[in-house]
């Protein structure tokens, strides 16, 4: 009976026990799937969070980017509208030395009074008469009867003349043999522009002005700009000048202009790509006495080919300007006496302009060319001490 009981009471609370089993099952699931989920869900907000901070930093670069490249486009633009003002003044400045050379022969002859005296500390003795130009020369007034030349005077005084020599071609060149084998002395800088612009602002040795300044340039070095306008200054000051200068094709409108204009010729054309067999040169106007004293029989049909590496440019050409009466002295075409010049005369024979190179022929032949042209130049500047020194009560 007692087993019967104890049975009864076991049938009476399996329903409950299961029941039990079942909610105790059910809360051990649920914190076992509570407590992962929380986990992972933390993990995943910081995933979140580190990205919002790279996209914000990413977006905070990016803005930095775009400012920066606003404020480099806007540094672009204003030197761009910069460039462009100089650009602008350039060609006016260009348009008005044109303009200059073009009005300055005109205005040196309509006031041939106002032309200051030359530096003349050293005078001559005596007056030449012959040699050099006969043009009429603005800054030389007219002279009365001239004494006898004495060449033995002039040579004397040559040998005491302040000479300035520029050369690029330095220990190499042309200009400096010719003055060696006339005995002269003279201020040589070489190559050094820094050292030229200083002579050629010194006032000469001793203040007492230059006789002849050579700005030789060859081998392609920079003179142009300022030192045209010192040499411009020699001219007015009654200096001698011989220029040679090969690339005037690309300075033409620059300081060169006034220069140029005043000795009543132009730019032409470059001269450029010829064969050897054409680059022959043929005097012009041949009478000249720069073309016999003190050598005679200069002729440059020997050509060296000694610029054909430098794109083949030998030089320029230049032509007389209408009413000019500059003298051409070496040409490009035989027959033809007023262009294609590579060497003209000018300003009653003090300055020689050349626009070849010199190596371009042998040394046997323009070494004694540039004697030529040095001992004409330093006569014309003697002539004009000489015609002031007449006119002195």
């Amino acid at each position: 009976m007692i087993k019967i009981q104890r049975h009864a009471q076991r049938n009476l609370f399996a329903p409950f026990r299961a029941l039990f089993l079942a909610l105790a099952f059910i809360l051990i699931v649920g914190l076992a799937c509570n407590t992962p989920s929380t986990e992972s869900s933390n993990q995943t907000q910081i995933a979140l969070n580190v990205q919002a901070t790279q996209l914000a930093q990413n977006k905070t670069q990016t803005a930095e980017a775009e400012a920066a490249a606003d404020i480099e486009a806007e540094q672009q633009q204003e030197a761009d509208n910069q460039q462009d003002t100089l650009d602008t003044q350039a060609t006016n400045d260009a348009q008005a030395l044109t303009q200059v050379a073009l009005d300055v022969r005109a205005t040196i002859d309509a006031q041939p009074t106002n032309t200051p005296q030359p530096t003349n500390t050293h005078q001559p003795t005596d007056t030449p008469q012959t040699g050099g130009e006969n043009q009429q020369n603005p800054q030389q007034p007219p002279s009365q009867e001239q004494p006898a030349f004495n060449e033995l005077e002039f040579q004397s005084w040559m040998r005491s003349a302040n000479i300035l020599l520029f050369e690029d071609m330095a220990f190499l060149g042309y200009v400096q043999p010719a003055l060696d084998a006339m005995s002269l002395s003279y201020v040589d800088v070489d190559d050094a522009l820094g050292h030229f612009k200083t002579q050629l602002l010194s006032g000469g040795p001793g203040g007492q002005g230059w006789d002849l300044i050579i700005s030789a340039k060859e081998a392609r070095e920079n003179v142009s700009g300022e030192f045209y306008v010192y040499l411009n200054d020699a001219l007015n000051a009654g200096s001698s000048v011989i220029i040679e200068e090969w690339n005037i094709d690309d300075i033409a409108a620059g300081k060169i202009a006034t220069i140029l204009g005043r000795c009543g010729v132009e730019f032409q054309r470059d001269w450029i790509n010829i064969p050897l067999e054409q680059q022959l040169l043929f005097p012009i106007n041949g009478e000249n006495p720069i073309h016999h004293a003190p050598n005679e029989g200069i002729s440059l049909t020997n050509p060296t080919n000694n610029w054909q590496w430098d794109f083949f440019d030998l030089g320029d050409l230049l032509r007389l300007r209408p009413g000019s009466d500059a003298k051409l002295l070496w040409g490009a075409r035989s027959a033809i006496k007023d262009s294609y010049a590579t060497a003209v005369v000018c300003i009653d024979g003090r300055l020689i302009i050349q626009t070849y190179g010199s190596h371009s022929y042998g040394a046997d032949r323009v070494v004694m060319m540039w004697s030529n042209y040095i001992y004409n130049a330093l006569l014309a500047r003697y002539q004009l001490l000489a015609a002031y020194q007449q006119q002195q009560p």
